[in-house]
């Protein structure tokens, strides 16, 4: 590429990308109950501050191949994504994860009434 089309070049933050409405829809439409599950321990474990290390969880060596999948799941859907601590490994809830949340509430609420 020119030099000068480089410089004009936006830097756009990939991390901080929004999915459309659709898009969150049809993503959530492909986790399973247990997979929400794990969600949202994430998330309980976000609002402290701190990330959910999944080895730390309850009945994780007993299922392994099952948290595993779920939390896989989740980081390539962009929900949640690790990051290195030390020795730690922990999860965070990504912006995505945040309209996934939102989502959920829309479909709790619609399910009440």
């Amino acid at each position: 590429m020119d030099k000068e089309v480089l410089e004009n070049v936006k830097y756009k933050d990939l991390d901080q990308l929004l999915y459309d409405e659709d898009v969150i829809r049809f993503l959530r439409k492909k986790l399973d109950n247990f997979t929400l599950n794990v969600f949202r321990e994430v998330l309980n474990h976000n609002k402290e501050h701190r990330g959910l290390v999944k080895t730390r969880m309850e009945n994780f060596h007993n299922m392994r191949k099952r948290y595993d999948a779920a939390f896989l799941t989740l980081e390539v859907q962009g929900f949640i994504e690790k990051r290195e601590d030390g020795t730690a490994t922990p999860y965070y809830v990504t912006v995505r994860g945040l309209q996934l949340l939102e989502i959920l509430k829309q479909d709790k609420k619609e399910s009440i009434k």
